[in-house]
């Protein structure tokens, strides 16, 4: 039984109770366990030469010598997912799970590093082919580059970047914060100019972090604000810039051929719950196709995400290659300005 044949003999519903009970502390990231369950559903199995393995043993291992046995599956982390649906699983004669627990470890060890291909790719930093490897793990340089390439892309829309100077007082006290528990265990006996310069170094990483974190989402906003059914400016959306706290997510459904995207992420949400909101929202809501009106399912989806935000903005793009799938973009913030 290959890996894919073993995901097609089970539902998630009988997968979850066996993920939570396996690793606890995966019941706050059931959502994420179902969209990586459905994602993997939904792909076709690829073989890669570049591979840890063509197949995948399914035994009772030890973590050290005092835990007791546990069902591993090994090698499955960070092998590629569409060869990892290859893998012919060797079940040991020790083994007697079910399918529904065999696939939970299999789950476990392939959402090691994402559940996501975006997720994967920030965690290995290897998404970004104009950082020099040797310093993709420099948080300075890599956050610097990224969020460079994001205010070209802002500007040239006719954005405004705010410089460290303009952010308000509460926000660079933050980021001095910050950048001080970096530095609890530097020796007093360092030299006061090298101590300085390391030390706007750390601050600046932090800015730079913050600042590509909200023009990420600015930039995967911008093809919405040229659609006409949207009514908001780059303008407004890059007084996100000056928020006080900031958070977005992305999720894109996989849903099969009996469920739209929209009630894909709409049951999804119901059942596994979305992280808490701030005071305001910003929505963005891509389809495969363009329709004037929103649907039933997506109006719904919409108001689900705001919730009992104080105040929300909506805005609608089309991207074809999602086909039948919706993606929702949203950020969620605190500030005293009006966007």
């Amino acid at each position: 039984m290959t890996f894919k044949e073993l995901l097609d003999s089970v539902s998630f519903e009988e997968v979850a109770p066996e993920l939570v009970r396996m690793y606890p502390k995966v019941e706050y990231d059931l959502r994420w366990y179902k969209i990586h369950f459905d994602m993997l559903r939904l792909m076709t199995p690829k073989l890669h030469d570049d591979t840890n393995s063509g197949v995948c043993n399914i035994s009772m291992s030890k973590w050290d010598e005092d835990c007791q046995p546990h069902l591993d599956a090994y090698p499955m982390e960070g092998d590629w997912w569409g060869h990892s649906l290859t893998k012919e699983l060797v079940i040991a004669p020790e083994v007697k799970a079910t399918n529904a627990e065999i696939a939970a470890c299999c789950l476990w060890h392939t959402s090691f590093y994402g559940y996501v291909d975006e997720q994967q790719e920030e965690y290995f930093r290897f998404d970004e082919s104009d950082i020099d490897i040797k310093d993709r793990w420099d948080d300075y340089i890599y956050n610097k580059i990224r969020a460079e390439k994001c205010f070209s892309i802002i500007r040239r829309n006719g954005g405004y970047i705010p410089s460290v100077k303009e952010l308000t007082p509460a926000k660079k006290q933050e980021l001095t914060n910050k950048a001080k528990e970096y530095f609890w265990c530097i020796s007093q006996s360092m030299n006061k100019t090298k101590r300085k310069r390391l030390f706007r170094r750390e601050f600046m990483a932090h800015y730079y972090e913050r600042m590509m974190n909200i023009s990420r989402f600015i930039v995967q906003a911008i093809p919405a604000l040229k659609d006409e059914r949207s009514n908001m400016s780059i303008e407004q959306l890059c007084g996100l810039f000056y928020s006080d706290l900031f958070s977005s997510e992305v999720f894109t459904s996989y849903a099969d051929e009996k469920t739209s995207g929209a009630r894909y992420l709409c049951e999804l949400f119901e059942k596994y719950g979305i992280e808490p909101r701030l005071d305001r929202i910003v929505v963005v809501l891509t389809t495969g196709e363009y329709h004037q009106e929103l649907t039933e399912d997506e109006d719904y989806l919409c108001r689900l995400l705001v919730g009992d935000c104080k105040s929300s903005d909506i805005l609608l793009a089309t991207d074809p290659s999602l086909g039948r799938q919706v993606r929702i973009n949203y950020a969620t913030f605190n500030s005293e300005k009006t966007l």
